[in-house]
């Protein structure tokens, strides 16, 4: 009797997480969270290179590195983020977008540059240079992985979302 309790529990959870996961395939987020990952693509192929490029050939140390290139990778990951993955037009709003956006990106840095740091710290043994910077790629990689959900939650749900103007209180509503 347990069992066939277990059974339809997890049957039908499995068919609630099914027909969620169709609805979500189906949603204008999941459309969003597509573009989103594109641009992310992008940015990622723009800041492990400029990382590569600032350590391996010119020498920067491990933290400066990256923080040259997640700086340079930021800026067009901001304009793709706002016209494309969110379809804002107008201009940007300072202390709305802009502001939020660049605290994000500089807490983001943060971890980053410390997770950089530290790999930077532990492979300094390593004989090949370009092995060092591989593993500062990869440090660079799964920072920015676990954070990548996260911030596109707060880029859909805060930042970038559709503000509706608000009705003044004393305008009588009628039909």
């Amino acid at each position: 009797m347990v069992g066939r309790t277990i059974v339809c529990i997890v049957s039908t959870t499995q068919q609630t997480l099914r027909t969620r996961l169709s609805q979500f395939r189906h949603s204008p987020d999941f459309a969003k969270l597509l573009r989103y990952g594109t641009i992310s693509v992008v940015a990622t192929a723009i800041s492990l290179s400029g990382l590569f490029l600032f350590y391996r050939i010119l020498s920067f140390s491990p933290g400066w590195s990256n923080i040259w290139a997640t700086v340079i990778a930021t800026i067009p990951y901001y304009y793709l983020n706002r016209m494309w993955v969110f379809k804002r037009r107008g201009r940007s709003h300072l202390t709305k977008e802009i502001i939020p956006f660049w605290v994000i990106a500089f807490g983001s840095l943060i971890l980053s540059t410390l997770a950089v740091r530290f790999a930077g710290y532990e492979a300094r043994t390593i004989g090949s240079k370009t092995t060092r910077a591989g593993i500062l790629l990869m440090a660079n990689f799964a920072t920015y992985g676990l954070l990548w959900l996260m911030k596109f939650f707060v880029f859909n749900k805060l930042l970038f979302r559709i503000r509706v103007p608000e009705m003044p209180s004393d305008v009588p509503i009628t039909d």
